[in-house]
């Protein structure tokens, strides 16, 4: 399939296909931050949306690295069109990789101007919010430009926090523009993968956009790296504690 549509903004390119983003009601997007959750987030999304890949975004210093995907090769940044639902489509940008840190501010300001020439209604960017600022039941905090109207169930992020690196700078020119934009911040692990955060941004978004994507198989995922987890903190308390043979008793 060839991308013939294009767009360009300060050196960064969006090749896409005009027919499947025709109507798309929501962008959502997300990066390999805290827990990896935006990132795991989207993959999901990519395969259990109903999507159709429907372009790429082109930096000038692209990261040297692509897959195989089930049609054709999947990019670094690998725009998707999905249908979770017969009269809904979502623009989705999966990002494999993070922008170099001197094109991150014209990535995101690239993908915000190409959101409001569009007409792409709102958007939701999925991260990682430290578990350890936890203060009550809830499963995550948000945070959202002025533009946007929804009020979600869930406590706002407290001020003095940051939002940090490229899903802060989409905020950032979101709030510049005018657009409408929500982070969803699932509480997570920070030094490893999350898919039980994951799951919760997705759960956020099931109920805020009518959808019933399912999300067993990331609490499933979640399952197995708990239990990888405690099977290697008792094999390092294992072999910390001597053979009977060697132990000296007092």
């Amino acid at each position: 399939m060839a991308f013939r549509a294009r767009f360009e903004y300060k050196g960064i390119r969006i090749a896409y296909d005009e027919a499947l983003l025709e109507g798309a009601s929501l962008f959502v997007s997300g990066f390999k931050g805290y827990g990896a959750v935006g990132y795991i987030a989207t993959l999901h999304l990519a395969e259990k949306a109903n999507c159709s890949k429907a372009g790429f975004v082109l930096t000038k210093y692209m990261p040297e690295a692509v897959t195989p995907g089930s049609s054709g090769i999947v990019a670094p940044f690998t725009l998707y069109s999905c249908m979770p639902r017969d009269d809904f489509r979502i623009l989705l940008l999966v990002n494999h990789d993070i922008p170099v840190v001197y094109e991150r501010a014209r990535f995101a300001e690239a993908i915000v101007r190409f959101l409001v020439e569009r007409n792409i209604p709102e958007a939701v960017l999925i991260g990682g919010f430290d578990a350890r600022y936890k203060q009550g039941d809830e499963k995550f905090r948000w945070v959202a430009t002025a533009a946007y109207s929804r009020s979600l169930d869930a406590p706002k992020m407290d001020k003095g926090l940051y939002v940090i690196g490229p899903l802060a700078l989409l905020l950032l020119y979101a709030e510049v523009y005018g657009y409408p934009a929500v982070a969803l911040l699932p509480y997570t692990e920070t030094a490893r993968p999350d898919p039980r955060a994951a799951a919760a941004a997705i759960e956020v978004i099931n109920k805020l956009y009518g959808f019933s994507i399912g999300v067993d198989e990331l609490l499933e995922e979640a399952r197995k790296i708990e239990e990888m987890i405690v099977l290697m903190e008792q094999q390092q308390k294992e072999a910390l504690i001597p053979p009977s043979s060697e132990r000296a008793y007092m």
